[in-house]
């Protein structure tokens, strides 16, 4: 195990005035380090400038079908009434009166509908309100996602898409009802909170990144080597994992996946010693993954920043410095 927070070069400069560590807490002005675009509360740092692009779902309401099926969707696995998808009422279940609302019914066999609506790659942010449950519970069509593995509620999140299809199925009994199905893509720019001043990466480097709350099924955490575009790492919390990725000209590759709850105020940290490709991805000084980026689009550059889909997931204090 390497030593943690040792620094070799404690004093080397980092724009005017400024020493190695950089120690940042949210708790008053940080433009000086930040582009800004982020709020400070509370002691936190929290993204509120997330955008969004068009609604990605057709007929997301459920209000145009041809026959049984919606409009937009593409179903499978129907065989008459049982199973079957079909048109009712926000408050109804399978049966029931009413038009505007998608109901999931199966006794036994398989049923599902999907849409081919996204961009790979893309951060996207989706919404699934429930408004009838009878029994039983629906899945994502994808496990590759951070989807909860079923549910029977309203759910809300956002996830990094790997392929272009997004829908749901159910192979066991259900009755549900759905309206109102939303995915949008997010802006890559509005999720980051860009570093102003940078400093030789590959003199080596360490980044503390002090989580003080995630939502579940969202993601927080820290990029680096960051060409302003298509190139960088990043590691990030969703609330049950730590996950690293790479970009490298617009490609994603995850390069771990690794159970971990989050807990307030305890320390996302990314090693990346000189003159070596190989990583020490670290929660609360416990080594976690120790993935490989030789990317010359990566190595290369010198930008960090902070990483947030959703508004409500908090960094209490961030710490650069030099391994």
């Amino acid at each position: 195990m390497r030593r943690k927070g040792l620094l070799a070069h404690p004093r080397m400069a980092w724009g005017i005035g400024r020493s190695f560590p950089i120690e940042i807490n949210f708790d008053g002005d940080e433009s000086q380090f930040f582009d800004g675009g982020w709020s400070e509360a509370g002691g936190n740092v929290l993204n509120d400038q997330i955008a969004l692009g068009i609604e990605l779902i057709v007929n997301g309401n459920f209000a145009n079908w041809t026959g049984d099926d919606p409009d937009g969707w593409t179903v499978a696995g129907e065989v008459g009434a049982d199973p079957e998808i079909s048109e009712v009422g926000a408050g109804q279940g399978h049966g029931g009166i009413g038009t505007g609302a998608c109901n999931f019914f199966t006794s036994s066999g398989v049923i599902q509908m999907s849409q081919v609506t996204h961009s790979v790659g893309g951060w996207h942010q989706y919404s699934i309100p429930v408004t009838n449950l009878v029994s039983g519970n629906l899945k994502f069509i994808t496990t590759a996602f951070p989807f909860p593995a079923a549910f029977n509620s309203s759910k809300n999140g956002t996830y990094r898409a790997t392929n272009t299809t997004f829908g749901l199925l159910r192979n066991a009994p259900c009755d549900i009802t759905l309206d109102n199905v939303s995915v949008k893509l997010q802006s890559l720019n509005s999720l980051l909170n860009i570093l102003k001043s940078q400093f030789g990466l590959s003199d080596g480097f360490f980044i503390d990144v002090h989580i003080n709350a995630v939502t579940s099924k969202t993601q927080v955490g820290a990029i680096w080597n960051y060409d302003g575009s298509n190139n960088f790492g990043m590691a990030y919390m969703n609330g049950t994992n730590l996950i690293v990725d790479k970009n490298v000209a617009g490609t994603y590759s995850n390069l771990a996946s690794v159970a971990q709850a989050v807990t307030p105020d305890q320390i996302l940290r990314i090693e990346n010693p000189a003159g070596i490709n190989v990583l020490d991805i670290l929660y609360n000084g416990v080594s976690k993954a120790t993935p490989t980026i030789s990317d010359a689009g990566i190595i290369s550059n010198t930008g960090i920043a902070l990483f947030s889909t959703e508004a409500n997931n908090a960094i209490s204090k961030v710490v650069i410095g030099k391994l």
